[in-house]
């Protein structure tokens, strides 16, 4: 079982990491970030942080560049090595069936939320391999609707070509990471039955991620 409360010397551990991991990136990668001094990256309380999702290089970036550990969810092959469990774990993942997803991810990152937490999602579902963004599924809908948790949309450009393509003038492509504007999950939830707020909440987010996709092309 992922752990909800952090102690202080696991915080200091994980700040340790993203100063080395920054530095990393943009030698790297030449990752630049856009708004990263929004007032929201330092908000308390439970948030919800979208992203689209085109490399494995996705969450790394979101997590060194959002300064508050990020819970997020992972297939559950992933979890079957005891190293790789203990790894994943520690590093706030919890395992999904993809095969029959189920309510138990969805109860899992409600807790993560109410628990004053920040947890991160791709809610296209899975890595698109075309590098433009996907369709959204109502997973995130639910989790907002069900925990009121604000949601900050992400969007990171690039990040396919760069990690993936053989082709050696890539490299110099950089991986841009944009932070958009909160989205008040309570005004929709208040104006809109369940089934309403769900969907509404979910086209909002992938509109918002569209929207911050198109400034970094």
């Amino acid at each position: 079982m992922f752990t909800l409360h952090r102690s202080k010397g696991y915080l200091i551990f994980y700040r340790c990491l993203q100063r080395f991991a920054i530095p990393f990136l943009r030698l790297i990668y030449r990752v630049e970030v856009i708004n990263g001094k929004s007032p929201y990256l330092n908000m308390n309380g439970g948030l919800i942080l979208c992203s689209n999702h085109t490399s494995s290089l996705d969450p790394i970036v979101i997590c060194a560049y959002f300064p508050r550990p990020i819970y997020f969810i992972s297939k559950i092959e992933l979890f079957r090595n005891r190293f790789l469990r203990s790894f994943f774990g520690f590093f706030n993942s919890f395992p999904i069936d993809r095969t029959g997803f189920g309510r138990n991810p969805i109860n899992n990152a409600v807790k993560v939320l109410k628990s004053g937490n920040v947890f991160g999602i791709f809610p296209e579902g899975t890595r698109s391999d075309s590098g433009e963004l996907g369709e959204i599924r109502k997973g995130i809908g639910l989790i907002a609707y069900l925990s009121h948790a604000s949601i900050l949309p992400i969007a990171i450009y690039n990040s396919k070509k760069v990690s993936r393509e053989k082709n050696r003038k890539n490299l110099f492509l950089k991986i841009k990471i944009i932070f958009g504007e909160l989205i008040d999950t309570d005004e929709i939830i208040s104006n809109y039955s369940k089934k309403e707020a769900v969907e509404k909440i979910s086209d909002t987010v992938m509109d918002n991620i569209k929207e911050l996709y198109s400034k970094l092309k």
